[in-house]
């Protein structure tokens, strides 16, 4: 569970601490904000999730595959996908990646 964030207030995402487990940093009522820490090699096999997604590059290099393409993401490069849509990834270099998901 997300800690109790006030609007306006600031949420460092490069803060990953010692920990790789998915962070849930926001919930609200039109989305969730997730960080993911993703040691080089890790793999994350074909998903989909059940609303749209937006997944943003924080630091490090994926290769993010969905709609039969593969995406080279590196920091600042963001992507968008509708619900439903499979889709997986493999970390290259250390990451974090953000992940917003409509509720």
């Amino acid at each position: 569970m997300a800690a109790t964030v006030i609007p306006g207030q600031l949420i460092d995402v490069t803060d990953v601490g010692s920990t790789s487990d998915p962070k849930l940093l926001l919930k609200c009522d039109a989305f969730r904000l997730m960080r993911l820490v993703l040691p080089k090699g890790k793999e994350l096999p074909t998903h989909t999730a059940p609303k749209q997604i937006v997944v943003q590059c924080v630091s490090g290099r994926v290769d993010f595959t969905a709609l039969e393409k593969t995406h080279a993401m590196t920091a600042g490069s963001l992507l968008y996908l509708d619900s439903g849509e499979p889709h997986a990834l493999v970390a290259l270099e250390d990451s974090v990646m953000l992940v917003t998901l409509a509720n």
